[in-house]
C-alpha cells in the first residue's frame, strides 16, 4: 500500500480535477491500482454514465408530463362550461382531500346540481357524472323512492346545514357546514 502522504497527494490531485469527496477519490484510486490518471479517467466515465442516466430520467419525466397535461377536465352546468388542465384539476382534488367534508360537499353539490364532469384526452371524452347519476336514479327507482320523497329527504337534510360560525369548535372547517349533516 502507498504511504499516506503519497496517497493524500494523489487524492488531492484527483479532487482538484473533479468535485468528489476524499472517500470517492480514494475508492477511485483503489479501483485503479492507485494510478492517478486511471482514477481520473474512471471518475470521468462514471460522471458521463450518471449524466446519461439523469438525461434519460428527465426525458421520461417530460414525456410523462406531456402525456398527462394533454387532457382537460370539463365542468358543465346549464349550457356553460369551464375547462381546466387535467393536472390542475387533480392537484385541486388532492388539496381538497385534506378537508374530506368539504370535498364530499363539493362533490355532492356538483352531483345534485346536475353538473357534468368530463375528461377529454386524446380526442376521447369520458363522462364521469352522467353514468353515476343514471345508476343513482335506477337504484332509487328500484328501492321505491320517488322524486317527491327524495326532494323531501334533501329538504330535511338541507335544514340541518348551518351556515353560521357558532359551531366552530365542533367543525374542523370553521362553520361552513355543521357536523349535524354528517
Amino acid at each position: 500500500m502507498e504511504k499516506n502522504s503519497d496517497l493524500l497527494t494523489k487524492v488531492d490531485e484527483i479532487r482538484k480535477r473533479h468535485k468528489v469527496s476524499y472517500e470517492e477519490a480514494k475508492l477511485a484510486l483503489e479501483e485503479n491500482d492507485y494510478d492517478t490518471l486511471d482514477a481520473i479517467i474512471f471518475l470521468e466515465k462514471e460522471k458521463e454514465e450518471r449524466l446519461e442516466e439523469i438525461k434519460e430520467y428527465s426525458d421520461k419525466t417530460l414525456e410523462s408530463l406531456k402525456k398527462t397535461s394533454a387532457g382537460n377536465v370539463i365542468f358543465s352546468l346549464k349550457n356553460k362550461s369551464v375547462e381546466a388542465p387535467l393536472p390542475v384539476a387533480a392537484i385541486g382534488v388532492l388539496l381538497m382531500a385534506r378537508k374530506p367534508k368539504l370535498l364530499a360537499a363539493c362533490t355532492l353539490g356538483l352531483f345534485l346540481l346536475g353538473a357534468d364532469v368530463k375528461i377529454e384526452k386524446g380526442g376521447k371524452v369520458k363522462e364521469l357524472t352522467k353514468p353515476l347519476r343514471e345508476k343513482l336514479k335506477e337504484r332509487l327507482k328500484s328501492s321505491g323512492i320517488t322524486g317527491e320523497n327524495f326532494a323531501k329527504h334533501l329538504e330535511d337534510m338541507g335544514n340541518n346545514v348551518h351556515f353560521g360560525k357558532s359551531q366552530k369548535a365542533d367543525d374542523e372547517i370553521h362553520g361552513y357546514f355543521s357536523t349535524d349533516v354528517y
